[in-house]
């Protein structure tokens, strides 16, 4: 199975270039989703100058050329190049169960074993799948070239009856299974997704981790079960339980690199955000201030023998969720686009990804860094990015900690994601928007930038505008969900070059782009590939 392919049409660019957009996806007779929730992987460039970066948006898939910046997958083999439904990696013979997709799609490059990986969440005949696929070698082309052989990209796929190791609620239905996370590690994939309570407005009660047979998948095998373990603190359920948990959207620990992991390593690293709660109570925070001075950290050993996180204790730096509402803690909409509407910051939890990274110069060391939203202003409730970068063990410590937020225009930072270069340097890409209303200097559409931050003064760098979109287009988008994913990845070329994706409203977006009636025909939603340096600029 796999993807028909196209020769790169030549071409050529600099900077950054045009990703998925919902408009390619109409123009191909399809619906595009009404989220673009973009994410990426870049693999290396080969001795023959071939490689490429994937894509996943709206829930199509597209590898472009590194070279070119065009499209390779096609409709048939040698076709023209068109973005293809990730439902197409899994048919026919697992069209029955890989049909009915989510959103929130998974597109990584594997560094230690050199694949590319495609996966989601599935809903079929009333139970849930995991659907995943790796690149596999054709010939003499490697698992790393999706342009494969005989206009044939080569994927081994399985697809996981997830059901029977979801926990099931009072009512004895099954916790719905969302907002899926990755981390590829030596020993296995890892994967993990929040458990929400159909009973309970789909209040996040956990989240439960697996962990895929990874050496089978490689070879295209058949695979052993996933091995999953749920984590429900015992607060949440029962009659007096809150019906919600303080700690949920759990990021696995994702390889970036080329050093290997050490053999001295506590294995898998997992860290979530520790939402705020009432004094002395496991009770969400419903009296201002609401502020967490943690993060919960776990190893794969401590997940699976049942152990408690680890709480890192942010001395000084405590937080306050973006667009954290005592009233509702679950409503984190407060994000303004100049026509009047609300994003969702997700500022409930971690944003992906969870970078890792073994760095055998100056501190030599196992490292984390990740991003989420924060409340930079209590009055307009401005958000901010805030990051972290860890070293990791079994006793995990910040490095340093850090906030990058506009004081100048009183622009909204969102939605982040962030990658480390062989120094340690940090790549950040995010949203930034803007309304008068809100105590913005100007409305301004939401637009992606980039920052990098120095490792060695963990202090951010002027940020860059990748696309700069006030006064060129409007964002009307009617669900109020801009999106929730973007990502950024280091190259494998030279390990200093951050790959990014994030999305944009390439003009009004209007009534008939929903995601719960599920049409796409007014969608305008696009995304821009970009790469950027420290120190170097985009």
């Amino acid at each position: 199975m796999g993807f028909d392919t196209t020769s790169p049409v030549a071409g050529s660019w600099s900077g950054q270039f045009e990703g998925l957009d919902a408009t390619s996806i109409s123009a191909t007779g399809r619906v595009a989703g009404a989220q673009a929730d973009p994410v990426g992987a870049v693999g290396p460039t080969n001795a023959k100058g071939v490689g490429q970066y994937l894509e996943f948006a709206g829930n199509f898939v597209q590898a472009f050329d590194r070279a070119t910046a065009s499209g390779i997958f096609a409709k048939t083999s040698n076709g023209t190049a068109a973005p293809q439904p990730i439902t197409t990696l899994f048919a026919p013979s697992g069209s029955s169960y890989c049909s009915n997709p989510s959103l929130d799609g998974i597109a990584s490059y594997d560094r230690i074993d050199g694949v590319f990986f495609l996966g989601n969440l599935f809903r079929a005949s009333g139970a849930y799948y995991l659907c995943v696929g790796v690149s596999a070698a054709g010939g003499s082309v490697p698992a790393n070239n999706l342009e494969g052989t005989n206009g044939q990209s080569r994927w081994n796929v399985y697809a996981y009856n997830v059901t029977p190791a979801l926990p099931k609620n009072a009512f004895g239905t099954s916790y719905f299974p969302d907002y899926a996370r990755f981390g590829n590690w030596s020993d296995g994939f890892y994967i993990s997704w929040d458990l929400e309570d159909p009973a309970h407005n789909f209040n996040i009660v956990g989240f439960e981790v697996c962990k895929l047979d990874k050496s089978d998948i490689l070879v295209g095998l058949s695979t052993n079960a996933p091995q999953c373990y749920t984590y429900i603190p015992s607060y949440v359920v029962g009659t007096t339980g809150t019906d919600k948990s303080l700690i949920h959207t759990i990021l696995p620990a994702d390889f970036e690199g080329e050093n290997a992991i050490p053999s001295s390593t506590a294995g898998e690293y997992f860290l979530a955000q520790v939402n705020p709660s009432n004094a002395g109570t496991n009770v969400p925070c419903s009296v201002l201030p609401c502020t967490s001075n943690q993060l919960a950290f776990w190893t794969w050993s401590g997940l699976t023998n049942g152990a408690a996180p680890t709480y890192m204790l942010l001395k000084y730096h405590a937080f306050t969720p973006g667009c954290y509402n005592p009233k509702t803690p679950a409503n984190t909409y407060c994000v303004p686009e100049p026509y009047g509407g609300l994003i969702d910051s997700v500022g409930d939890r971690l944003m992906s990804r969870l970078a890792y990274r073994y760095i055998t110069t100056g501190v030599v060391g196992e490292y984390l860094a990740v991003t989420h939203t924060v409340q930079e202003a209590g009055t307009t409730k401005r958000t901010g990015i805030r990051y972290y970068k860890i070293k990791a063990s079994k006793t995990p410590t910040t490095v340093f900690i850090g906030d990058v937020q506009d004081t100048t225009h009183g622009y909204f930072l969102s939605l982040p994601s962030v990658a480390m270069d062989k120094y340690g340097n940090l790549g950040i890409t995010y949203t930034a928007t803007g309304n008068t209303s809100f105590g913005s200097s100007t409305s301004y559409d939401p637009s992606p930038y980039f920052v990098s931050v120095n490792s060695s003064t963990g202090t951010p760098n002027l940020p860059v505008a990748i696309l700069s979109n006030s006064g060129l287009s409007g964002q009307d988008e009617t669900d109020q969900y801009w999106g929730e994913y973007v990502s950024v990845a280091s190259d494998p070329n030279d390990d200093l070059t951050f790959w990014g994706v994030d999305e944009y409203m390439n003009g009004n977006q209007v009534s008939n782009c929903s995601y719960k009636l599920q049409i796409g025909s007014g969608c305008t939603w696009a995304s821009r590939i970009y790469t950027c340096q420290l120190g170097s600029g985009c």
